[in-house]
């Protein structure tokens, strides 16, 4: 936030009342269509009539401090969330502020959704104006936490207990504000439950005086007590006024898309014309924590954002400046951002001369090298296609990986040319014939991919069972080819099967990330089926697997 001295000064002093449990009933509030701000962390910002900053008020720290970063483990829409992750004793806290113009009169509808990991930590999410996060007019207007495993919120200057809310489980917040009155209804739904678990309207705001003006909204940790280990996800955060929050149903997954749907989502991409496939966090692009810590210190930050929303920026001139490896960071993903136009354009040789730049210039930017592949093979140079795909090979997991490898075995020919030129190498390869194991490797991928491109499904699973019985070379896993058949029976909407393919694969698996793929589509199969115990089980030994 703008002023230290300012920010979250006096909040201790505004909890000395009774916390006094309130848990009714009822509708979900009007959702107001004059859209202020708009921010779902997956796409360009959108906003109304009005400018608006979001922004990571506290710093990316190094490590063991507290952070705010992009995630793509939870979300509700999209690909991605706001982790906000605090860290006791370090001195300074997690914030995600956005700003919108200053509200006088009239109403102001927030929406945004919250999961929390332990409710037992201390988190804090805010209205608040120009005075900013103090208790008195123009200052504090909504603050809502969660308090000793309750969350509460802090009407009339004083908090008082509203649920007690579950671990990942989602919860839909919406708050609709009058400023002249200087109250607020407040309205929560909980993911898999259809009426509302908190219902209240007409609550005395938390400074306790009318027509306290907003033009802020602050997602935070624990400020001044710095005393909370808190790790929440923050996700469609709306701000509007005076008609209906335009927003997307509330149907809460608790989890990321589904692989299927990002699969057929990025074939659809390519299927148009060559193109880069999005990143889905910055250290796709190369970035470290420690580098984000220096951007964020740089006031850079946005600039990022724009790289992950896709957007095109100019490259820097700094690749010279030695010792900032942040700024060379940067320069390479700007230099990547204009190879993905040149792409996009139909100049794929000027777009690989960019992407070789980037790549050289940071090599650990992974989405680099699977951009160049997709470049070389809108070239034709199949070969070199697949030698740049074998670096990004521990994204073989990552739907991303899967479409650019089938896209590169269709670079050879048409559809069905390109199957029958991959049949014979890919059945060498079953049968052990072939001498060079990791070619044979790529073609069995290749294969195996454009089969489920096509759509056939069951021939794509065929192979892949047999590929996962057969004597595989040292570096390659009978699991991965386990899951690629129980994709395969994914893919074909035979969830039974597709479920027992994977519980199959779980039997003897020591890889961790081949687990944890397992158990998210386990949880995604779950949560199509309306089992949400089951999915939320799934989630959780998910987030454990992560070992964060």
């Amino acid at each position: 936030m703008a002023s230290p001295a300012g920010r979250w000064s006096a909040l201790l002093a505004a909890a000395a009342s009774l916390l006094v449990p309130v848990c009714p009933a009822g509708g979900a509030p009007a959702r107001p269509a004059s859209v202020l701000a708009s921010y779902s962390f997956d796409d360009e910002l959108a906003t109304g009539p009005d400018t608006v900053a979001v922004w990571q008020g506290a710093r990316h720290s190094k490590s063991g401090r507290g952070r705010v970063s992009l995630s793509g483990a939870f979300h509700v829409s999209g690909h991605r969330s706001v982790e906000l992750r605090d860290v006791a004793g370090d001195g300074d806290f997690p914030e995600l502020q956005g700003y919108f113009p200053v509200r006088t009169t009239g109403r102001l509808f927030f929406h945004f959704a919250l999961l929390v990991t332990d409710p037992a930590e201390e988190l804090n999410v805010a209205l608040a104006g120009p005075s900013f996060f103090r208790l008195e007019k123009d200052g504090l207007a909504f603050w809502l936490g969660t308090r000793d495993g309750w969350l509460v919120h802090y009407a009339d200057g004083a908090p008082k207990r509203l649920c007690a809310p579950e671990p990942f489980v989602w919860y839909a917040v919406d708050v609709v504000y009058d400023v002249p009155a200087g109250t607020y209804d407040l309205v929560i739904h909980a993911e898999g439950r259809e009426e509302a678990i908190v219902s209240l309207r007409r609550q005395p705001n938390a400074n306790r005086r009318p027509g306290s003006s907003i033009d802020k909204f602050s997602f935070v940790g624990a400020p001044f007590s710095d005393r909370s280990n808190v790790v929440y996800y923050v996700d469609d955060v709306v701000i509007g006024t005076d008609e209906k929050v335009a927003r997307s149903a509330f149907v809460a997954p608790g989890r990321r898309k589904l692989f299927i749907d990002s699969f057929v989502e990025y074939q659809t991409l390519l299927r148009e014309r060559p193109r880069c496939l999005p990143p889905l966090d910055p250290e796709d692009l190369g970035f470290t924590a420690d580098d984000l810590a220096e951007v964020q210190a740089a006031g850079s930050s946005e600039t990022v954002r724009q790289l992950m929303a896709g957007q095109r920026i100019p490259r820097r001139t700094s690749l010279e400046r030695g010792g900032e490896t942040w700024r060379r960071v940067l320069d390479a993903a700007g230099a990547w951002s204009e190879g993905c136009a040149a792409l996009a354009a139909g100049d794929a040789a000027g777009a690989l001369t960019l992407f070789e730049r980037a790549e050289g210039a940071a090599p650990a930017g992974r989405i680099f090298r699977l951009s160049a592949a997709l470049s070389l093979a809108a070239l034709k140079r199949i070969d070199e296609a697949e030698e740049r795909l074998a670096l990004v090979s521990e994204w073989r997991y990552d739907a991303r990986y899967a479409v650019a490898s089938a896209y590169v075995g269709l670079g050879r020919r048409d559809l069905g040319r390109a199957l029958e030129w991959l049949r014979d190498p890919a059945r060498e390869a079953l049968d052990g014939e072939s001498q060079a194991d990791s070619v044979a490797t790529r073609v069995a991928e290749q294969y195996y991919y454009v089969l489920l491109w096509k759509g056939e499904y069951a021939d794509a699973r065929e192979y892949a069972r047999r590929m996962a019985g057969r004597q595989l070379p040292p570096l390659e896993s009978a699991g991965a080819w386990s899951v690629r058949a129980a994709d395969a029976s994914f893919y074909n909407r035979d969830l039974a099967e597709a479920r027992e393919l994977y519980r199959s694969a779980l039997v003897g698996e020591k890889d961790h990330a081949m687990l944890r793929e397992i158990y998210l589509r386990l949880a995604d199969l779950a949560f199509l089926g309306g089992d949400l115990v089951e999915e939320r089980r799934l989630r959780e030994h998910y987030y454990g697997a992560l070992g964060e």
